[in-house]
């Protein structure tokens, strides 16, 4: 055990001057100045990507909703056409939460959001509005396979007024 307290590796000791020594030429063709024009140039083009990116990111908050979507109409269409709890109350959630995402797509995608008007949040919004409209869709689809949806006029029977009668009869009396 003693033999190896006697070992030391120090590192830092011969960095500097190994790096100092090894200096590597620049490679035939280089030009500085030109490294320097690309360094400008890479600010104004680091402006437009990171816009760019932005961009990107609004659409794929918008198209990052397809996912749950598709497993909510998977979900809805695996619970059957049958009148049960789950499958009612998977319809139902397949159709609020279409609703709700809608209403709230304002909050997801807000114009305060772009800075001095530059990023478009219109055209990412109507997507993400258009996937859930689908979602939607399907829910209702899913309704009206169910039964629930009133779509035959039988359904309204129950709204409908009693008809005037425009003949009466009676019975005759006959005498004994």
């Amino acid at each position: 055990m003693a033999d190896f307290r006697s070992w030391r590796v120090d590192f830092d000791a011969n960095e500097s001057a190994l790096v100092r020594q090894k200096r590597v030429a620049d490679p035939p063709g280089h030009d500085l100045a030109a490294a320097r024009d690309m360094v400008a140039q890479s600010t104004v083009s680091t402006r437009s990507s990171l816009w760019k990116m932005k961009q990107q990111a609004l659409y794929s908050r918008a198209t990052g909703q397809v996912k749950n979507v598709g497993l909510m109409c998977f979900m809805m269409w695996m619970s059957g056409a049958q009148i049960h709890l789950f499958s009612i109350m998977m319809t139902v959630s397949g159709i609020y939460q279409p609703l709700s995402s809608i209403f709230k797509s304002g909050e997801m995608f807000p114009p305060e959001s772009s800075e001095d008007g530059q990023l478009d949040t219109l055209r990412p919004r109507l997507l993400y509005i258009a996937i859930h409209i689908a979602a939607l869709g399907f829910g209702l689809w899913k309704l009206a396979g169910m039964g629930l949806l009133p779509t035959n006029a039988s359904d309204f029977v129950s709204a409908m007024s009693v008809p005037r009668a425009l003949e009466w009869s009676a019975g005759s009396v006959r005498g004994l």
